[in-house]
């Protein structure tokens, strides 16, 4: 049986095959988030991604998550495109959250928190499951990466209104968005095209200046983690799992290194949710959309 998982998201589309279970090639393309290039585009790069990796092959089995399927009119047009691509096989498309909590935890009941430039946690129970947040930046993204660099940029406006003082995080901003001034900051919000990646960038440095003790930069961090920590309650409570200890795993940039940030997050999770593992790396997503697609086409 030929297998092909497909994790397509808004930096890049990576796509991995299998052979009967042993991986065999892997490709990767361009991004393909439904939401910001548009459902026709996404399908293309997603099946031109997939041909890649598949070389001469036919797949049995599909399993592609992608960011922005999780809405169910996405998912549909997704997967009949990729349907009319590769008639033979069975497809499977999901958001991008499911795929990286099979590749964080193989089975079983349990979450995961996924913050970068955008923050979702998303829960498996039984035959059930949960997604908490993933609004986008216009209506959440609570925690994520682009909230804290929001939270900076918020502040820097206090700044040139003399509400705060200024101080190293304060200086970041006005450095990154080449705003100076009120005039200049306005411009960089309003008048350019407002990039969520641009400002996300800023967290790095934030979680970073938190850690040497900024004022600041502590208070933006301290809370994030407190938002993260309320998605991962959400989902638990939701999915019907606070009482059962189902491990919890951490991904996405912001999380990947030990920081205040994670420092914090992870002492409330030990807090709340007494006897949850704490996963943190395990295989990319994409692994996580292959063991999919190989459990969907295992014969039954």
């Amino acid at each position: 049986m030929i297998a092909i998982g497909i994790d397509a998201g808004g930096t890049a589309t990576v796509a991995a095959v299998s052979r009967n279970g042993t991986a065999v090639r892997e490709a990767s393309g361009p991004a393909a988030n439904a939401t910001t290039a548009g459902v026709a585009a996404s399908a293309a790069t997603i099946v031109a991604t997939m041909r890649a990796a598949l070389g001469i092959d036919e797949p049995d089995s599909v399993h592609a998550g992608v960011a922005g399927a999780g809405r169910p009119e996405v998912a549909r047009e997704l997967k009949a495109a990729i349907a009319r691509a590769f008639p033979a096989a069975r497809v499977v498309v999901s958001d991008d959250a499911s795929i990286a909590l099979r590749g964080a935890i193989a089975s079983g009941p349990g979450v995961i928190l996924i913050a970068g430039t955008g923050s979702v946690a998303y829960a498996e129970h039984a035959d059930g499951s949960v997604l908490v947040g993933g609004h986008g930046h216009l209506l959440g993204d609570e925690g994520s990466a682009f909230a804290v660099g929001m939270a900076a940029v918020r502040l820097y406006s206090r700044v040139l209104d003399g509400r705060a003082a200024p101080d190293e995080t304060s200086d970041l901003v006005a450095r990154a968005l080449r705003a100076p001034d009120r005039a200049a900051l306005h411009t960089a919000i309003y008048d350019r095209q407002l990039d969520p990646a641009a400002i996300a960038a800023l967290a790095p440095s934030i979680v970073a200046f938190a850690g040497k003790g900024n004022r600041t930069s502590t208070k933006i961090v301290q809370d994030a983690a407190r938002d993260l920590g309320d998605l991962i309650n959400a989902a638990l409570r939701l999915a019907k799992l606070t009482g059962a200890s189902p491990p919890i795993a951490l991904a996405g940039g912001l999380l990947r290194e030990n920081s205040l940030l994670t420092f914090l997050l992870e002492t409330r999770i030990t807090g709340d949710f007494t006897g949850s593992e704490i996963v943190r790396g395990g295989f990319e997503p994409v692994r996580g959309a292959l063991r999919l697609a190989e459990a969907a086409g295992a014969p039954t």
